[in-house]
């Protein structure tokens, strides 16, 4: 298992700042009795905060930015639709890019491109904690889509919205519309619909070798295997599972390295397909 390889002369490593706690109820399609392993003693899946540092030479990129410092407590509709008695504390538990940002040597302001997959809370949370700017010399890219569809809908106090409308305020916000954007030397993000309207992914090529991040477009390992399985976030269904599986069909059988914001323990994957299609160790 790997959380950190190489592309060439580009290095990625991968981060969490924490974990959500998730229902089953989140995963329609998905049978929990048939893989009661996934469920924590709370009854809930926990997956991680994911967050991804790309470090080339003359940038340093973090993609997607975690749920803040804030833990939130777990809502007791949710608790009740999910029937969870007693439901886990909190459903997101945060807090911890910058510890794992300064394991790597790296501080805030070393950030020089903060690359937002997508604009959900769980993706957004260390923009700008209580409207100040975490990452005070990073540019921040986004898909222009989701500003519409999740920004500006959101209460005046949502979090998301709060640190979104700081960084646009501060005048560092790039929201970018195109098919294929180039984000950095050897970095380059990809439209993939459907999670949300302006959800991307990014592509990282050095040096002959290929790595791609996928922040939400895949969001369960169950899912290469069965087509059936989607997730209660998703805008668009439909839409999200054409995307998934072009991206999966497109990396099986390769030697391209997978980073997927939320699989357990963040590490590196590749899909195989000598006994079906398989996720293995990058």
């Amino acid at each position: 298992m790997a959380t950190s390889i190489e592309v060439g002369t580009i290095r990625i490593t991968a981060l969490s700042d924490g974990a959500s706690h998730m229902p089953p109820m989140f995963y329609p399609g998905l049978d929990f009795d048939a893989h009661p392993e996934l469920l924590e003693g709370d009854g809930t899946y926990h997956i991680p905060a994911g967050s991804y540092l790309i470090q080339g030479e003359g940038f340093t990129v973090l993609v997607d930015a975690g749920s803040g410092p804030d833990s939130i407590p777990f809502p007791a509709e949710l608790a009740a639709a999910a029937g969870l008695e007693p439901a886990p504390e909190f459903i997101a538990v945060g807090g911890r890019l910058p510890a794992a940002l300064a394991a790597e040597s790296v501080a805030p302001e070393d950030i020089t491109t903060l690359f937002l997959t997508h604009l959900h809370g769980d993706h957004v949370g260390w923009v700008a904690p209580g409207g100040k700017l975490f990452f005070p010399n990073a540019e921040i890219v986004y898909g222009a889509a989701d500003w519409d569809a999740l920004i500006a809908p959101a209460p005046a106090e949502d979090p998301a919205r709060v640190g979104m409308e700081a960084a646009k305020s501060a005048g560092v916000l790039r929201a970018i519309d195109a098919p294929t954007v180039e984000i950095a030397p050897g970095v380059t993000a990809l439209h993939t619909p459907g999670h949300t309207p302006g959800h991307y992914a990014l592509r990282i090529a050095s040096g002959g070798q290929e790595a791609y991040l996928l922040g939400d477009a895949v969001h369960h390992p169950l899912q290469l295997g069965d087509t059936g399985i989607s997730f209660l976030m998703d805008a668009d269904p439909e839409h999200a599972l054409r995307t998934r599986e072009e991206l999966l069909a497109r990396f099986a059988g390769t030697e391209v390295a997978l980073g997927i914001d939320h699989f357990p323990g963040l590490d590196f994957k590749r899909i195989t397909v000598d006994d079906g299609r398989q996720w293995t160790d990058a």
